[in-house]
């Protein structure tokens, strides 16, 4: 390439011998802030045009507790903080979080200038970087918002179904029945019926167990010691119903004799056969076949 060729591509470029390389450190003792951006929130800043509003950086200064006072008159304690509010217009309808803090605050760094080369290759000093930080996303209300927004919008996937978020999933055997038509509705109420049978049928038989009828002469205590070889746990309600209408007065007579009241606990009011009366039934029976 001839001189006379060179220069005509320089003339182009804008540059030129007497700009090219020329150093300007006007600025160089200007004391700056090196921060790390998350990425998408770097190329949102570093796209948008000229004069537009970034963001807020607001200062909430801090009140450290102090170690003198009683714990209890002591002033509820605020955190000390920088943050950062990214404008709503600037993000538009992008997924991005708009609340940031800073943190790792640090001036343990080695010695940094940030420059620009021109067009015309002359290079700009802007400062000397004397504090480096991090922008962290703060776990804020709009943040939770944004998440569970994003998480709605994977599970819909791309057909778009309608998700409806919940606040319980009231998923109940009783409202079964209005999950409406189809397959899952079908396996809802055949589930549905496979328990009611198995709830019917342990009545069927604890009631066909009360109604037998005992012999008027038969005494209070062997009705009672016969009934609990039947269940482990009776009320006395349920004693008088299940004996043929023996007296309550009778009952509780021998229930203080032969049985342990629940004062606590999953039975709590229920009565239980004592254990040394655990296997009265059967030496009565077998005393009664000997004879």
């Amino acid at each position: 390439m001839s001189a006379s060729q060179r220069k005509v591509k320089n003339s182009k470029a804008g540059t030129s011998l007497a700009t090219y390389g020329k150093l300007d450190t006007s600025e160089a003792s200007k004391q700056l802030w090196l921060a790390r951006l998350p990425p998408k929130l770097a190329q949102l800043w570093d796209e948008a045009p000229e004069g537009t509003l970034l963001g807020h950086l607001t200062f909430t200064k801090g009140n450290p507790p102090n170690p003198k006072e009683p714990p209890e008159k002591r002033a509820k304690v605020v955190r000390q903080k920088l943050a950062i509010s990214v404008s709503e217009e600037l993000v538009n309808s992008q997924d991005l979080p708009l609340d940031y803090t800073i943190s790792n605050l640090t001036t343990k760094i080695p010695t940094l200038h940030p420059f620009t080369r021109h067009d015309t290759g002359a290079v700009s000093v802007h400062g000397k970087i004397s504090r480096s930080c991090n922008l962290q996303i703060e776990r804020s209300q709009r943040y939770r918002d944004m998440c569970k927004a994003r998480l709605l919008n994977t599970v819909a996937g791309k057909d778009k179904r309608h998700v409806k978020p919940v606040q319980s999933a009231d998923l109940s055997l009783v409202n079964m029945g209005s999950l409406g038509s189809g397959f899952g509705s079908t396996i809802a109420n055949f589930g549905k019926k496979v328990i009611e049978a198995q709830k019917n049928l342990q009545t069927a038989a604890l009631n066909q167990n009360r109604k037998r009828k005992f012999d008027e002469t038969q005494s209070v205590r062997s009705i009672l010691f016969e009934l609990f070889s039947q269940q482990q746990y009776w009320s006395v309600k349920e004693l008088r119903a299940a004996s043929g209408g023996r007296s309550e007065k009778e009952i509780r007579a021998e229930l203080q004799q032969i049985a342990e009241f629940k004062r606590a606990g999953e039975n709590k009011g229920m009565w239980e056969l004592k254990k040394d009366f655990k296997g009265e039934k059967e030496i009565i029976g077998g005393g009664q076949g000997g004879s």
